[in-house]
């Protein structure tokens, strides 16, 4: 049945440590790893032969003009292209505030999930999902993508 289908899904999510796969403390390489990765998709998706390749992909699951396709594929490669190298890093960013006492301060870091899920719409069938999930990916969560479907 349904559970059934569902069940390596959500044995895959229970498996990720709560901490996630990095975080502020803890393989914090993988920030730097991730940043890698997206400046060379980007890179991929600069060059004109893979961008058109892209939107025709988008075009055969979307009806959208040529035009509007390779506009998906330019925003998605903008995304990759400005989260490379050490700015995923950045994202992990805490914060610092003055306490009300002499002497205290209030100190936060962003932390990660762990495992998550997306949904990917039906009508942005690379820009959204590859946002998300590398959002997901940058933060040190291990997300389960779930594309559109007709």
């Amino acid at each position: 049945g349904r559970d059934a289908e569902l069940e390596p899904f959500i044995d895959n999510i229970k498996a990720v440590p709560r901490h996630g796969l990095h975080n502020p403390l803890r393989n914090v390489k993988r920030y730097r790893m991730l940043g890698e990765v997206s400046a060379r998709a980007g890179a991929a998706l600069d060059d004109p032969e893979v961008a058109d390749y892209f939107a025709t992909l988008i075009q055969r699951v979307m009806p959208k003009s040529k035009a509007q396709a390779l506009g998906e594929v330019k925003i998605t490669q903008d995304f990759l292209s400005n989260f490379s190298s050490d700015n995923v890093r950045f994202l992990a960013k805490g914060f610092s505030v003055a306490g009300d006492h002499d002497g205290q301060t209030s100190h936060g870091m962003r932390w990660p999930y762990g495992g998550v899920a997306i949904v990917g719409p039906f009508n942005f069938p690379l820009e959204i999902p590859t946002l998300q999930l590398m959002g997901a990916l940058y933060m040190g969560n291990r997300p389960t993508l779930k594309v559109s479907s007709n």
